[in-house]
């Protein structure tokens, strides 16, 4: 069984969007997950439209929210969204499909597109995806087995961003078997980009890349976390 958990945070407009397109996606025995941390929008009533299991909670952190959700989850794949996040409809079919295997060990993500198909959004994407690859990591918008999660301790609470990255490489350190969706894909909401700009916040990206090679220790302390 899948179950797709998805945090939000005063995302009632973006819900609103994303959530119809992601039910019908969905297969028939997917568990639908969606974590409200301090909202103060509709987000929890836009939510409840899609999904009888909506939780509201006050941690102000990424990471706080996902943990939530895994721990109400009942299947034994997790797949983790971003509430800005539309994906491929063969997506979580491929996933569900980890858990009915003999290896349940599982870790991964697909490839992320640009949502504006602006050539500097296809380069962050295209640079991303190489990055997730080659290192065996992967962003928000990754997948687990449940058990696998249980056996690292799940994202790491003490970071305020990276805790993807942390978590790819915890699962990598148990001995998870990672996978990269290829013929599927996650459309990257660049809205982020859009606001800081796309140089300065590829940049920001790009050397905490770089930093995390260089030094996972001194990447988590630069994130406000503890290696």
């Amino acid at each position: 069984m899948l179950s797709v958990i998805l945090p939000a945070h005063n995302e009632a407009k973006t819900l609103a969007m994303t959530l119809p397109r992601l039910v019908e996606q969905l297969p028939l025995d997917t568990e639908l997950i969606v974590v409200c941390d301090s909202c103060l929008d509709a987000t929890v009533q836009v939510a409840r439209a899609y999904t009888e299991q909506v939780f509201t909670i006050s941690a102000g952190i990424a990471a706080a929210a996902r943990n939530y959700g895994a721990a109400q989850a009942s299947g034994n794949m997790l797949l983790f969204l971003d509430a800005d996040t539309v994906c491929s409809a063969q997506l979580s079919a491929q996933v569900a499909q980890f858990g009915k295997g003999s290896h349940s060990a599982v870790y991964g993500t697909a490839p992320l597109k640009s949502d504006s198909g602006h050539w500097l959004g296809r380069f962050v994407a295209a640079d991303i995806n190489r990055f997730n690859r080659r290192h065996m990591s992967m962003g928000g918008n990754c997948f687990v087995s449940a058990d696998l999660f249980k056996a690292v301790g799940g994202f790491n609470t003490e970071l305020l961003r990276g805790e993807d990255t942390d978590l790819g490489v915890r699962c990598q350190r148990q001995g998870g078997r990672y996978q990269w969706l290829g013929r599927c894909y996650f459309v990257h909401n660049e809205r982020k980009f859009r606001t800081h700009g796309y140089l300065r916040y590829y940049g920001s990206l790009l050397l905490g890349g770089v930093l995390w090679q260089l030094s996972p220790r001194l990447y988590a302390r630069s994130l406000g976390g503890q290696a």
